[in-house]
């Protein structure tokens, strides 16, 4: 079995929002994003080393990685893990003040938003 992805870019207001279908089968190395990361598992769990921890998600919860944080990622329960994610640019998320929000903890347990969230990503076709 090998990693499967799919990359879109989509342009509302004007501004790129990069979205990623993935079915992942090996940890990826560590890296960052110019952008959030918000995403949502549609099967299996993938633990996730933020900020020094690691982290659970699974369906049911939603992850937000801030910008310029370094992360990994690897299937929690082998064989894999898939999931759909959107980078959104600070600007896309902002207040209207121009503050980009911050986030406490990257895994938040919500089945309500994570669906939400899948229908969405799903909707702007991938």
């Amino acid at each position: 079995m090998t990693d499967q992805a799919v990359w879109r870019r989509a342009c509302p207001s004007g501004q790129a929002l990069d979205r990623l279908h993935a079915r992942v089968t090996e940890p990826y190395a560590p890296h960052v994003h110019g952008e959030y990361a918000v995403g949502a598992c549609t099967a299996g769990r993938e633990v996730i080393r933020y900020r020094g921890t690691l982290h659970y998600a699974g369906p049911g919860s939603v992850v937000v990685l801030e910008p310029g944080e370094a992360h990994t990622g690897a299937p929690a329960d082998p064989p894999d893990f898939t999931y759909r994610v959107m980078y959104p640019a600070a600007g896309l998320l902002s207040d209207g003040m121009g503050r980009a929000p911050r986030f406490r903890e990257p895994v938040i347990a919500d089945p309500g938003l994570a669906a939400e969230l899948r229908r969405l990503h799903a909707a702007l076709g991938l």
